[in-house]
């Protein structure tokens, strides 16, 4: 006869073989429904991130490329008078040195409801201004007789492949950005800046002025004359939303953004001064009819490339 021990030593291992086998019976007859939830979940919030970020990727690039064909289009050649080569370069240059703020704040848009209300509005003032552009560059020597010298100019018009197309781009940035700003939730910050606080409300009074003032209040800050001032105010509201966004919060891709377009602006600035200096009173004679005017413009990009290039102080400069 074989020992008890082995007998019970069988027995204790066919239970252990029943007991696993009935577990792994549960296993595949009870579905795992936390589980797949929260592998869904997990899948559509990534699968959700990248498709958001493209968005504004393409937004950014068809923003860019949109502006930019608007400006040489504007300002290659003037619709009446017949201004040197180098003259419409600086003036193209000029209209361009937004562009480091426009990509950075599609780059921080995703994550920044301000970002993503001020690229809302700027997109659709830049789209009005195709759409509109005689009206955004008429001139206004009728209801201003004293300013006679600048009755030559004549409004823009651009072609209708053009007009379309970038109206399209920008009328799709402003409808992304407005949506995400609606679905986003409205986070509260603490920290407040001062100064960045100052530099908003300045860029959005330049805003205002190119938006209701007059010729020739309505060429600064730019100096763009009247081809493409108004518009260029889009950018002023842009440069307000990143200032309001960084007295908040410091976002490095906006900061940096917000340094290179000033600069840029004070380096298009210098050019102009060196490259036309002997004639900068009949090329800008806007900017000279309101010099305190000008020169605050100035100060306002000024102030804004140093507080963007400074250092950080808890965070907020």
């Amino acid at each position: 006869p074989k020992p008890p021990v082995r007998l019970e030593h069988r027995t204790a291992m066919r239970r252990a073989i029943v007991l696993l086998l009935s577990g792994h019976a549960q296993a595949l007859s009870t579905p795992p429904t936390r589980l797949r939830q929260r592998s869904t979940r997990r899948s559509a919030a990534s699968t959700a991130a990248p498709t958001q970020s493209n968005a504004y990727r393409l937004a950014s690039a068809a923003s860019v490329a949109a502006w930019s064909a608007c400006a040489v289009t504007a300002l290659s050649r003037h619709p009446t008078l017949a201004l040197p080569a180098a003259h419409a370069r600086l003036s193209i240059l000029q209209a361009l040195t937004p562009l480091p703020l426009l990509t950075a704040s599609f780059e921080a848009a995703p994550e920044d409801r301000t970002v993503q209300l001020g690229l809302a509005a700027a997109s659709a003032w830049l789209c009005a201004a195709v759409v509109f552009a005689p009206r955004f560059t008429a001139t206004a020597a009728a209801r201003a007789p004293g300013l006679a010298h600048m009755a030559h100019s004549a409004a823009i018009t651009y072609p209708a492949p053009l007009r379309a197309v970038a109206a399209a781009v920008h009328g799709s940035a402003a409808l992304l950005c407005g949506a995400a700003y609606v679905s986003s939730p409205n986070t509260k910050r603490s920290s407040q800046s001062t100064v960045w606080r100052a530099v908003a409300l300045a860029f959005a009074g330049w805003a205002l002025v190119a938006a209701v003032a007059p010729f020739p209040l309505a060429t600064l800050p730019t100096m763009l004359g009247r081809r493409l001032s108004r518009a260029f105010g889009a950018f002023s509201v842009l440069y307000a939303a990143a200032a309001l966004s960084l007295a908040t919060a410091d976002q490095k891709v906006l900061r940096r953004g917000v340094a290179r377009a000033a600069a840029a602006h004070w380096v298009a600035v210098g050019a102009k001064v060196v490259v036309e200096r002997n004639c900068l009173r009949e090329f800008y004679p806007a900017a000279f009819s309101r010099p305190v005017a000008s020169v605050a413009a100035l100060g306002t990009f000024a102030v804004a490339l140093f507080v963007a290039a400074g250092r950080r102080e808890n965070g907020v400069r």
